[in-house]
C-alpha cells in the first residue's frame, strides 16, 4: 500500500496523483505512510500546509517504533527538521491535541477548520503529552490553549 502512494506521491510512471498517494497512505497508516503522509503536511501537497501536524506524525513513528530502523530515521530526521522550524508555542499546541482529533483531521485530509467539541480532550480522549512518552521532567509543564 505505501510503495503504491509513494508511486503516485512521486509520480513515478504515471503522473503525480497526490490524492491517489494519500488514499494509499491512509489504507497502510504504518510507519513509512505516517512519515510520507508528514511530508505531504509539512509541504502543503495535496493536503493544507500543517506544520504542527506533520510534527505530530513524524513524532508518532519516532516515539512508537512504527517501522524499519530506516523509517524510524526518516522520520527522526523530520521530527528534527520539525522541531527546529516551529516556535515551542506550537509544539505546546500540537502536544494538546487529543489522539481522536489528530486522527480526525488525518483522515479528512485537512479538512477540519477547528478542534470539533466531540474531539476535544474529556475523560475518554487524552491528549498527545499524557501518552506517557515522556520521561519524569522531560516535558515542561504548561497549559493547553482553550479549544483543544
Amino acid at each position: 500500500m505505501v510503495a503504491a502512494g509513494v508511486i503516485y506521491h512521486q509520480g513515478l510512471g504515471r503522473p503525480v496523483d497526490y490524492d491517489k498517494a494519500l488514499d494509499w497512505y491512509l489504507k497502510s497508516m504504518d510507519g513509512d505512510a505516517l512519515n510520507n503522509m508528514g511530508v505531504m503536511f509539512r509541504d502543503g501537497t495535496g493536503v493544507p500546509q500543517n506544520a504542527k501536524i506533520a510534527y505530530l506524525m513524524f513524532l508518532t513513528v519516532h516515539m512508537t517504533g512504527m517501522g524499519s530502523e530506516a523509517t524510524i530515521m526518516r522520520a527522526n530526521r523530520n521530527l528534527r527538521a520539525s522541531i527546529a522550524a516551529l516556535p515551542r508555542e506550537e509544539i505546546d499546541e500540537a502536544l494538546c491535541y487529543t489522539v481522536d482529533y489528530f486522527m480526525a483531521y488525518i483522515e479528512s485530509r485537512g479538512r477540519l477548520a477547528d478542534v470539533p467539541q466531540d474531539l476535544q480532550v474529556s475523560p475518554a480522549r487524552r491528549r498527545i503529552r499524557e501518552l506517557g512518552w515522556w520521561r519524569e521532567g522531560e516535558l515542561a509543564p504548561y497549559d493547553c490553549p482553550a479549544g483543544t
